[in-house]
């Protein structure tokens, strides 16, 4: 009996890890598409607008990857104790989305296997990722929830 249950659980579990690996581009474009306002596309980039923020998606199919990302502030404008806040913030408040730098820019990013994701979770790496920008210089947190004890 115990031996039935075993296969059971493990073709239902199979079941959904299979109906999450079809994820496409195309896919993500629309689930965005209701949370924020397209501004421009091309072939594997879309950047949308919500309230004030410029979000942009990029995707490579091919390496099976997705980055969710929104500019902060230019790095320039970050103090020394400013980086060691974002740091800590990546430990322990920045949950899936993080704050990362690169040409010259404070970013929030999500980064994520593209075929592997469900709908809620590319709605959530939305809310974080926005959550990260507008909690910039207060929590530095993308969620309520604390992993850890934080500092």
């Amino acid at each position: 009996m115990s031996r039935i249950i075993l296969i059971i659980s493990f073709l239902i579990t199979s079941l959904f890890h299979t109906l999450a690996q079809n994820t496409s581009f195309e896919d993500l474009k629309l689930i965005l598409a209701k949370e924020a306002i397209i501004v421009e596309e091309n072939e594997n980039m879309i950047q949308y607008k919500v309230d004030e923020l410029q979000l942009y998606l990029i995707v490579d199919e091919n390496a099976n990857r997705m980055r969710l990302m929104s500019p902060i502030v230019e790095e320039n404008k970050l103090a020394e104790e400013d980086l060691k806040k974002l740091l800590d913030s990546n430990f322990d408040r920045a949950l899936d989305a993080k704050y990362a730098t690169s040409n010259g820019v404070l970013w929030s990013v999500y980064a994520h296997p593209l075929k592997e994701l469900y709908k809620d979770q590319v709605i959530d790496a939305f809310n974080q990722v926005r959550n990260l920008v507008y909690n910039y210089g207060t929590s530095y947190s993308s969620t309520t929830i604390v992993f850890g004890g934080g500092n």
